[in-house]
């Protein structure tokens, strides 16, 4: 239960934060410009079956809970780690590192997982899009525990917050822009399509628009699982390695 006292510990934390009006609007101020910029702009000049306002909710809600994830996850460990020498107090306990960072893991997963249900809130809101299916929630869950692990491993390895945004340049924003979020992967190049379809979010996005449990979503499960289970023992690799 190690990982409990750590996740319960980051979710105090997160409460100060999100007390303040600041920090949640921070948060959802990027996908929600997105979600009504698009869908008023768009919304009825794309013909995609079902709908372009529901195919680009699910992108945004997509891009949301990476985004927060990674990026909450990733800056508070680069600055206790680097600043405040929090991070320490953590691996000199009595708590497996595994745990340990499964624990900052969830906390961070939490913190995309209600931010996500906010903006697809305001969708549901002002454009009335469906309700998310079992695949879509599947998909939620794995993002958000993927990307808080990645967010934990790379604020594990830089040596300056700054260099954060580099991993945001060449990695996130890529992703965003080429892993369907705002149009089907589709219609890319044949090249580029095929190398898009294995990232992360293209297989989230995927997900976020099964209606059916088929095998095809059962695969793509298993492999974000894969991913995060991964990128778990990576930043548990870290942590050991860890030394101030």
């Amino acid at each position: 239960m190690g990982w409990y006292v750590v996740y319960w510990r980051e979710l105090i934390l997160m409460k100060k934060k999100m007390g303040k009006l600041g920090y949640v609007f921070s948060s959802v101020m990027f996908p929600v410009i997105y979600l009504f910029a698009f869908s008023w702009g768009l919304g009825t000049r794309v013909d995609i079956s079902g709908g372009y306002i529901p195919f680009l909710a699910k992108g945004i809600l997509g891009i949301t809970v990476m985004l927060n994830s990674f990026q909450q996850t990733s800056l508070s460990t680069s600055v206790g780690r680097i600043y405040f020498k929090t991070l320490q107090t953590l691996i000199l306990s009595p708590i497996p590192l595994i745990q340990v960072a499964g624990g900052l893991t969830l906390a961070g997963a939490t913190r995309g997982l209600a931010m996500g249900g906010v903006v697809y809130g305001i969708a549901w809101l002002f454009f009335a899009v469906p309700p998310l299916s079992v695949a879509a929630l599947w998909a939620m869950v794995l993002s958000a525990f993927f990307f808080a692990a990645l967010g934990l491993v790379v604020g594990l390895w830089v040596s300056d917050p700054d260099e954060l945004s580099l991993v945001n340049n060449f990695i996130m924003t890529p992703m965003i822009f080429f892993g369907g979020s705002f149009f089907p992967v589709e219609q890319l190049p044949v090249f580029v399509r095929d190398v898009v379809a294995v990232l992360p979010l293209s297989l989230v996005n995927g997900l976020l628009r099964q209606n059916v449990w088929d095998e095809i979503a059962i695969l793509k499960v298993l492999l974000l699982s894969v991913f995060a289970c991964v990128m778990l023992l990576l930043a548990t690799n870290r942590l050991n390695a860890y030394n101030e």
